[in-house]
Order: C-alpha cells, then structure tokens, then sequence
C-alpha cells in the first residue's frame, strides 16, 4: 500500500510519490517546488511544464473559490440589509394630528350710558311760524330750538294744525332713551296783560315716537292731556340711537274764538333712566 501523509494547508491526503497536494496545489511539505513534475500525457514534452500547468489551474480553482465564497456572503449581506423594512413613518391616518387651539373670541365692550337727560344736538321743523310780539311789546321767536331750552316761556310754533308734521332731534353719537316726553302747547302766561297762551292755541293730544336704531324704526304713541301744562312723560323699552323723530298726530280746535289758530310744543325731553 502506497505511503500517504496530509497537505499542510487543506489537510487533504497526499502520498509520498505527490509533490503537491492535488486538492489545494501546495507543495508537499520538504519537496523542492521547482522540481514539482506530472506525468507527461504525450511523447517529447517535459513533465516540468505539465506540473507547472495544474498547479496554475488548482491555483486559479482556489481563488475562484475563494472569490465565489466573498461574493456570497457579500450578497448575502447585502440582501439582510436591503430586506430589512425601513422604520415605517406614521401614516396620515395615524399620526398624530397637531390640534388647533381655537383662538378666544373677541367681546365686543358693552358700551356705558350715563343715567338722566340726553340732549340732542340739535332739532329740525318743516315750518316755522313768524316773530310776533307780547303785549309789552317785546320780540318774540319761535325756533324749533326752543324745545331743548327747558323753559315753557319759550315754544316753537307753526300757523294753524300741525297734524302729520315731524320734528327731528339728532344727537352726537348713539344715546339710550328710556323715556320721552314733552309740553303739549304754548305754556306761557304774558307777564304784561297775564294773556294765557296756553288756552289760546291749539294742544297736542296725540304723537308718535320713531326710534330710528340700527335694526330699523320703532314707533311709540303717546296720549296727552288736554290741560296739562307739564312735561307729560312716556317709558320706551331702552332703544340705543342718534336719532328720534316726533311727529304730531291729532290735536284740539283753536282757542279763543279761533283767533289763534297755531300749533305750539314748549319743550321736549329725553332720559335714560
């Protein structure tokens, strides 16, 4: 039986005649590798070259191999990792929204207004009876602007019944109103003959209050006292404006034997109770 020992670099099985091992191409252990032989397949070559051949083909075969076995497990590598799920980002439907904080809404200040009259700015009539003179014979007017005077000796005062005319009072800016009122004739006694105007002329008995406000007109009517001298007074549901209208609905005959056929209002008022 042939003598056999192992490659020194795989372990293979040599035998003794083996210059190199036929597994991995490296020499026996001791052997001169420059005298490594194989046999000569045909007549006249040298077996030198045949050697110097498998050996350059077992060598080629173990880097091949070697070659093989790196691009393997560089595949396999490569493969674990491009496999490898990414970290899921969350989804529109289950990622957290971010929640809005509604912004506080904005109040609108309440405004304040002081309690007591409310005086208009001014007041405007579609007629004006002319100046006369009392019985001292003193000039007498009878601008519309004598209502917010707040003395009955004074009055404005248009010719014959003033049934269906409209007196405007404009205020600066918006005021509250709970009350309105106002001197239904010419509330005056001539100091020099004591002559009472009052019974003179025609009194108002009836007018409408238009509250002109911002959700449109409000109309309240008043009944007034034949006889009564004072401010008669109404209370209206609290209206916010900058402009009232009184207009004169019904009123009595002329007084003394129909020689004063005039109409006369001596004061109006407004409060905010």
């Amino acid at each position: 039986m042939p003598t056999t020992t192992t490659c020194s670099t795989c372990r293979a099985a040599m035998r003794e005649a083996d210059r190199f091992c036929w597994t991995c191409g490296t020499p026996r252990e001791g052997a001169d590798r420059l005298e490594v032989t194989a046999p000569v397949s045909a007549p006249g070559r040298r077996r030198g070259v045949g050697g110097r051949l498998v050996a350059g083909a077992a060598a080629l075969v173990v880097v091949a191999a070697g070659v093989a076995i790196w691009y393997l497990t560089r595949s396999d590598e490569d493969s674990v990792r491009t496999s490898a799920p990414a970290a899921a980002s969350p989804s529109p439907s289950t990622a957290p929204s971010a929640t809005a904080t509604p912004a506080a809404p904005t109040s609108t200040p309440t405004p304040t207004f002081p309690t007591g009259p409310v005086v208009p700015a001014r007041a405007s009539a579609p007629s004006t009876a002319p100046d006369s003179a009392d019985a001292g014979g003193r000039r007498t007017s009878y601008e519309v602007s004598h209502v917010l005077d707040g003395r009955p000796s004074t009055a404005w005062r248009t010719e014959g019944d003033a049934s269906g005319d409209t007196l405007v009072f404009t205020f600066d800016g918006t005021v509250r109103i709970t009350e309105v009122g106002l001197v239904n004739g010419f509330a005056k006694i001539d100091p020099h003959d004591g002559a009472d105007r009052y019974e003179q002329g025609r009194r108002i008995t009836a007018v409408t209050w238009t509250f002109r406000t911002q959700g449109g007109p409000v109309a309240v009517q008043q009944t007034l006292r034949d006889g009564d001298r004072e401010v008669q007074t109404t209370a209206v549901a609290p209206v916010e404006v900058s402009e009232v209208a009184l207009t004169v609905d019904r009123t009595t005959r002329p007084g003394a034997g129909w020689r004063f056929d005039r109409t006369a209002i001596s004061d109006v008022r407004f409060a905010n109770s």
